[in-house]
């Protein structure tokens, strides 16, 4: 198993030290406002990570500092980002040992916090270290906020992925979603062309699609009905100005509403957003869940079998959220999120680890939230086999 470590700082506010005295921070938290990050991979031997304390004025005394775990600060970070992450096991980090600023010195020196790798157990959960620095001696304190780190893993699946030659059948019937307040969809896909037009990626039954829409014809770099575009009752969300998706290559759509207002989003970006009202949405009424051909019969604007006909699909990292996901967690998080995380409300993955053959013809994939949606088909499909969460492109089979 490879790992990737994203380290999430809170941005430095001169606000925090109060009026008067001496604080320390994390000196990599100054950097800039909002969260900062890097992606560093373990090797097979772990990794290693330089954190800096400073403080913001020369102290009069010397000042000794640890870093400590702290479950609160995950706890926070998982609220403020919809995330749920499970704290890392003592078993496999160091955070070192007393830091040091002699007296008259701004700075300590860097501190090397270990992670090491990872068993095979605990592939697929969420974790994270999250740390806080706390004084051991001396007359400085640390800030509130600059002086805790995230520290999350994020793990590199490797799956056998179902890959569909037309539409997939798979829907999740009787799903019952209510989400007046807003909500997100989004899916990570392959398609092996966009040759027709109308072929829908998801479909709530009622009042939301997503479908291979405009433009009507090649335009530039822009192929014919590459684009995908939100389909309410009525109103509508193209990108702007107009963008596709590649073919044979993976790539991400997401879709927020917030009660007026929806925004689209291809691989990690916005690329569009228009007023859309709560009638546009059914009043966020979801009743089924389908993907990529997954309605019953031949249905219109492209939720049928019709429309897929001659094309590979392979799709996972699909979602329903009872939440708005930000611009950031949108794109942090199009490979991978925790199945308990707060307002996920339909997770498949429609791997072989989430297959079941019922026996009477159809098979399901769970849904990893445990709230019983299991996407439903009959269509027959191959499984591809070893597929990286990291693969930019898979070939067919």
């Amino acid at each position: 198993m490879s790992v990737a470590a994203v380290i999430f700082v809170s941005a430095c506010n001169d606000a925090e030290y109060g009026v008067g005295g001496v604080h320390a921070f994390l000196n990599e938290g100054t950097q800039s406002a909002g969260v900062n990050g890097t992606v560093v991979s373990l090797g097979e031997t772990g990794a290693d990570y330089s954190l800096t304390v400073t403080l913001t004025d020369r102290a009069s005394e010397d000042a000794v500092f640890k870093f400590v775990a702290d479950e609160s600060v995950l706890e926070v970070y998982n609220r403020e980002q919809s995330s749920g992450y499970k704290a890392l096991p003592a078993d496999y980090y160091d955070l070192g040992g007393e830091i040091l600023i002699p007296a008259g010195e701004y700075s300590a020196d860097p501190v090397s916090i270990h992670i090491s790798t990872l068993p095979n157990d605990l592939t697929g959960t969420p974790l994270a270290l999250p740390v806080r620095l706390e004084k051991v001696s001396g007359n400085v304190d640390p800030t509130p906020v600059t002086s805790s780190y995230v520290i999350a893993l994020e793990t590199v699946l490797v799956n056998d992925l179902a890959q569909f030659n037309g539409a997939s059948g798979l829907r999740a019937e009787n799903f019952n979603g209510s989400f007046p307040t807003g909500f997100t969809i989004e899916v990570k896909f392959q398609v092996s062309n966009t040759a027709n037009r109308n072929r829908d990626v998801f479909s709530n039954g009622a009042s939301v699609l997503f479908r291979f829409e405009d433009p009507q014809s090649d335009q530039g770099d822009v192929k014919a009905h590459s684009a995908v575009q939100f389909q309410g009752s009525p109103a509508y969300i193209n990108p702007d100005p107009l963008v596709g998706f590649d073919v044979n290559c993976w790539q991400h759509l997401a879709y927020t509403w917030d009660g007026s207002s929806g925004y689209l989003y291809y691989n990690g970006q916005q690329v569009g957003t228009k007023a859309i009202t709560s009638s546009d949405v059914g009043d966020g009424s979801f009743p089924v869940a389908s993907w990529f051909g997954g309605a019953t019969g031949d249905g219109g604007h492209g939720t049928g079998s019709s429309w897929w006909i001659g094309c590979d699909i392979m799709f996972t990292e699909a979602r329903i959220w009872s939440v708005v996901r930000t611009p950031e967690q949108i794109a942090n998080n199009m490979s991978f999120v925790g199945a308990d995380s707060n307002g996920l409300e339909g997770y498949w993955r429609i791997n072989r680890a989430s297959y079941t053959d019922n026996g009477d013809g159809t098979y399901q994939f769970e849904d990893l939230t445990g709230k019983g949606h299991p996407l439903v088909s009959s269509t027959n499909f191959e499984w591809n086999e070893n597929i990286s969460s990291e693969d930019t492109e898979t070939p067919w089979i």
